[in-house]
């Protein structure tokens, strides 16, 4: 069925003279602003997890995993095949904690313990505050307590297990509470199909 252009009418819907026909689309802006926004929306939506977004360096391989859970606000160790890294401050070197005899990495203790005490002050302060406004609105507090006490670890995938476990109990020794490991997230069906 041929669609033709319709031409210039009267008032009383009659054809003008039979000059030549133009077509002339109209876009409307309004519907495009509003295909935009949603857009927007959409993206901000699906870019916005907990606030934070974790560094990986290139060198580090994460494992991948289908059931995790968000991470949220911490200390981030990371173990490559290089460098341990507390929040991406390098600290010793890979080879030297993979050879040496003791358990407790010494320069990650003392740096992991000067952070948590640094957030502890910070979090002690920042919990006076919203102390204060509860007090003032009779609402609940939302900030957890111990948060600053959380540890992630971002391991590369072929990091040996006696590695992860030194520097595990390094954390631990410094006074964390609690260990996340990052992982990259992918589908249960996807799991099997993955090169090893």
């Amino acid at each position: 069925m041929p669609i033709y252009a319709p031409g210039k009418r009267d008032r009383k819907n009659r054809q003008l003279s039979g000059g030549k026909r133009s077509v002339v689309a109209i876009l409307s802006l309004t519907a495009m602003v509003d295909m935009f926004t949603v857009l927007t929306v959409f993206l901000l939506q699906n870019y916005k997890s907990t606030g934070e977004v974790l560094f990986i360096p290139k060198e580090v391989v994460l494992p991948n995993a289908a059931e995790t859970k968000e991470l949220t606000p911490a200390h981030v160790v990371t173990i490559s095949n290089q460098f341990v890294f507390l929040d991406q401050e390098p600290l010793v070197d890979f080879k030297e904690v993979k050879e040496q005899r003791d358990w407790l990495v010494r320069p990650l203790y003392q740096k992991l313990i000067d952070a948590i005490q640094k957030s502890e002050v910070d979090n002690r302060q920042a919990l006076k505050t919203q102390i204060k406004k509860v007090v003032g609105n009779q609402q609940k507090p939302t900030k957890e307590i111990n948060q600053f006490r959380r540890v992630t670890v971002q391991a590369d995938k072929k990091i040996d297990f006696l590695t992860i476990k030194k520097v595990m109990y390094t954390v631990t020794e410094a006074g964390a509470e609690e260990i996340n490991f990052a992982v990259m997230v992918v589908e249960k069906g996807d799991l099997g199909a993955l090169p090893k």
